[in-house]
């Protein structure tokens, strides 16, 4: 599409019956982007519902369906549809998930305001299966992200946060249905790692705050449905994938300088397993998790007393 303003990536794995309402909510906006494609990726799907929905897709004027040939997942089939946009930015959306309205223009005031802006993200909040939200946005009512974003919302202004590793590695402050990047930036960089399963986002958004300035909007934009596909973790602790993503940045030179924080980060992401397999009375596992946290913070007593804790059975 010439003079593409905006590609919008939405990935597609057996989430058909959520497929056309997510395509809905980025149609509709009302907004001052002059064009705007939408690129949807069929991640290896299965399901009838999936295929019928994206092969009403192929039909819907402004959509491209691209299916993905290479390995599956959220990572590579957004790095498809990376290379396949035409857009001068990009942003993304689930399939399960909706932009709310002006939520597009709420982030593209940012983009018209301010030349040099190159990645920019807002607020959400959680949509459960009842139909009802979530009391707060997910970011403002965060103890470590309210921390940080607190100006945003004191002011009702967007703010910028100049370069913030430092502050995405304590906490992340962008969710992928909000945040919108330049194509060339996020191209740069080379895209998400593919084989990250989970927690890719979270890698790709540590490594855009090397690079670039965030500027966050402190607008709720995006509604994130909580369903049992979005919930589960299967048998896995839940910083499975944080530790695998932190752990990619620790080796990575460019980062050498935020080793002594992204140690922190890994000790604690441990610990959080740890308290994990304690409530479900697996002490080996517990206990294991709570001696890699000791690894990357021998001095850290709450480290020690998880280890303790553990060995003597203790939930």
């Amino acid at each position: 599409m010439a003079d593409c303003e905006l590609s919008v990536i939405i990935p597609c794995y057996n989430a058909g019956r959520y497929l056309s309402q997510a395509i809905d909510s980025v149609l509709s906006q009302e907004s001052s982007v002059r064009s705007l494609e939408v690129i949807v990726i069929n991640d290896h799907s299965t399901d009838r519902d999936s295929l019928d929905a994206l092969s009403n897709c192929e039909r819907t004027p402004g959509v491209r369906v691209l299916h993905n040939a290479g390995r599956p997942g959220p990572g590579a089939a957004r790095n498809l549809g990376i290379d396949a946009a035409d857009g001068e930015w990009i942003a993304f959306l689930d399939a399960d998930d909706v932009w709310l309205p002006e939520g597009l223009e709420a982030r593209w005031q940012v983009v018209q305001r301010t030349p040099d802006a190159e990645w920019v993200g807002a607020d959400l909040r959680l949509w459960y299966e009842d139909g009802t939200l979530a009391a707060d946005a997910y970011f403002k009512s965060g103890d470590i992200s309210g921390q940080l974003l607190s100006e945003a919302y004191r002011t009702g202004r967007p703010i910028r946060v100049r370069r913030p590793v430092n502050e995405f590695i304590r906490s992340a402050l962008a969710w992928t249905g909000t945040v919108m990047v330049k194509r060339d930036l996020i191209r740069h960089l080379g895209g998400f790692d593919p084989s990250l399963r989970q927690a890719q986002d979270l890698h790709m958004w540590i490594s855009l705050s090397r690079v670039a300035d965030f500027f966050f909007v402190p607008r709720t934009v995006a509604l994130y449905r909580q369903h049992a596909a979005s919930l589960t973790h299967g048998n896995e602790p839940p910083e499975r994938w944080s530790i695998s993503a932190h752990r990619r940045l620790l080796r990575d030179q460019n980062f050498r300088p935020y080793r002594a924080l992204q140690r922190l980060k890994l000790s604690h992401c441990h610990q959080a397993n740890a308290y994990y397999y304690r409530e479900r009375g697996e002490m080996w596992h517990a206990a294991c998790e709570a001696a890699r946290a000791l690894t990357y913070t021998p001095l850290c007593l709450a480290s020690w007393r998880n280890l303790a804790a553990s060995l003597a059975r203790k939930r």
